[in-house]
């Protein structure tokens, strides 16, 4: 909408007429006073833009790092819960062992058991029916 360059040149251009009449010692008009301030105003948005984009970039940067530094951390604590879970799947891999080797032990305990319990049983029954037929 607005050219910047052709606003620029003008400005310039008109800056550097009262400028002359200045340095001859000639008066200048209100209108005159009004470019160089102008003139003045737009050196120091440029600056202010300058030294803006200067603490942006900066800003980033350390942002930038700031990312860096967070994503390294993640990464460490990442690691350290990954080792905590293979751990704790190496711990309950031996308990389930350990649970199947009682299971196992209890399994044998109760066959055991009942091979006992039906021996005597048939060994009671067999004196109980020798009995019956000896009286």
């Amino acid at each position: 909408m607005f050219d910047d360059k052709f606003f620029d040149d003008w400005l310039d251009s008109q800056a550097q007429k009262v400028m002359e009449k200045v340095a001859t010692g000639e008066g200048i008009a209100p209108e005159q006073m009004m470019i160089l301030m102008l003139k003045a105003q737009t050196n120091h948005f440029a600056h202010l833009d300058i030294d803006l984009r200067n603490e942006i970039k900066l800003l980033r940067e350390d942002m930038d790092k700031r990312f860096e530094q967070i994503q390294i951390e993640a990464v460490k604590r990442f690691e350290q819960v990954d080792k905590r879970f293979e751990q704790m799947q190496i711990e309950s891999a031996k308990r389930f062992e350990q649970v199947d080797k009682r299971f196992e032990q209890l399994t044998s305990r109760l066959d055991h058991f009942m091979m006992w319990s039906f021996a005597t049983t048939i060994s009671v029954g067999g004196m109980i029916v020798a009995a019956i037929k000896f009286l």
